[in-house]
Order: structure tokens, then C-alpha cells, then sequence
């Protein structure tokens, strides 16, 4: 998948004592692996992943929101499950452009890291092609700073660095390392700071690092006169 594309300057919300930002209240939603999930303040809600992801999530922010209003709505962008990362995009797109609040995007590489400890982190994300996505961050602070551009790993390549793994394919670098899933309380916590200013604003549109599975139609040759 793409690592990065164009970069929106971040939206700090006003509002706070003092004319220092508020914290704001945000939706977050998640179905970028094998769980969906939202969460609004301190509520939130899940459901398995999989079929039936993009009905999940509407019911789920439904439920968490209660009526409520937000004011801002931040979605996982991948990698991960083609039709979840649309899914819950399409829904934070349409809540945010309804309510008229921002839009932030959080990566899954980001939202699997910041559950994990300070350090050095390894995010390893399964394809479901036969390879690896890894996304290496240094976390500080519960906040994760990308250390490396995403790359695809596969069987045979040399191991990677040393770092606390986490992510759906974490066995699969390191027997003894647990899977893991990001959950959109970690989308919440990485969007306020992106909002704050403390991460750098990324654009909200799937992420992709490999190439595009379907090839354009090769040039057409004139006909033969």
C-alpha cells in the first residue's frame, strides 16, 4: 500500500479555557482487519470482522454516538481489508462532511502501535497476498512516529530489525509474539494528537503499498492499413 500522498495541514479545534484547544470528541471507527469497532469519548463498541464489515460499522457508530454530535470523525486507512478500509472511510466522510468537523485519517500501522509499549515498534500487517506489510515506528509518549516507508516483507527476505512487534502477522516475524488488532480507541488517542498538531496531518484516503492488483489494457496498436 501507499505510504503517505498529500499532506493537509492539521485542524486544531478552539474552544478551550484560556483559548488553548479543547479535547475534542471524536468518532473513531476501525475495520481495517479481523475485528470492527468505533468509539466516541469513553464509549465504544465491536463486532467480529469479515463478511458483513460495512453494515457492522453503521450500526456500531450509531451506537456509540447515542445522537451525539462530534467534533471530528477519524478513520483507519489501511493497510488492510479492501472493502473494511472503504467502509469505514466512506462513513467517517459522510458523518464529518454532515456534521461539518474534520476528517482525519490514522494509519492501521499507527492505531496497532499505539497499544503497544515505548520503543521501537514493528507493525506486521497480513496481506492476504502471501507477504508482510511492516511499518516500523518509534513510540514515545504512547505516540508513534513513523522510523521507516512501509515496506512488503516475504518468506525468505532477510528478518527485520529488532522492535516490540504487533499486528495480525506478528507470528509469523516472531513465534512468541501474540497477534494483535487495532481498535478504534487507539484510532481516537492518534487522531486528537494529529489534531493537536503533535503528529503530522496525513491524507484520508486508502493507504495502499503494493501496486494495483488490475494493470491498465496495454496500448492498442493501430490497424494494419
Amino acid at each position: 500500500m501507499r505510504a503517505g500522498g498529500r499532506k493537509a495541514p492539521p485542524t486544531p479545534l478552539e474552544g478551550g479555557q484560556g483559548g488553548r484547544p479543547s479535547s475534542p470528541r471524536i468518532l473513531s471507527l476501525d475495520c481495517a482487519l479481523a475485528r470492527t469497532s468505533a468509539a466516541f469519548g469513553d464509549v465504544s463498541a465491536e463486532a467480529p470482522g469479515g463478511h458483513g464489515q460495512a453494515a457492522a460499522i453503521a450500526v456500531l457508530a450509531a451506537r456509540v454516538l447515542a445522537g451525539a454530535t462530534p467534533d471530528a470523525v477519524a478513520a483507519t486507512i489501511g493497510p488492510g481489508s479492501f472493502t473494511g478500509v472503504r467502509a469505514a472511510l466512506a462513513l467517517a466522510r459522510g458523518i464529518a462532511l454532515g456534521a461539518s468537523v474534520p476528517l482525519v485519517a490514522v494509519t492501521t500501522g499507527e492505531a496497532l502501535a499505539a497499544a503497544a509499549p515505548d520503543g521501537d515498534v514493528l507493525a506486521a500487517i497480513d496481506s492476504r497476498r502471501g507477504h508482510v506489510f511492516l511499518m516500523r515506528y518509534r513510540v514515545a509518549g504512547g505516540l508513534p512516529h513513523a522510523a521507516a516507508a512501509p515496506v512488503a516483507w516475504r518468506a525468505g527476505d532477510p528478518r527485520p530489525g529488532a522492535g516490540h512487534i504487533v499486528g495480525d502477522a506478528a507470528a509469523l516475524l516472531d513465534p512468541h509474539a501474540p497477534p494483535t488488532l487495532p481498535h478504534a480507541r487507539e484510532v481516537a488517542r492518534i487522531a486528537a494528537a494529529r489534531l493537536a498538531g503533535l503528529l503530522p496531518a496525513i491524507e484520508p484516503a486508502p493507504l495502499y503499498i503494493d501496486p494495483p492488483a488490475v494493470r491498465p489494457p496495454p496500448t492498442l496498436r493501430p490497424a494494419p492499413a
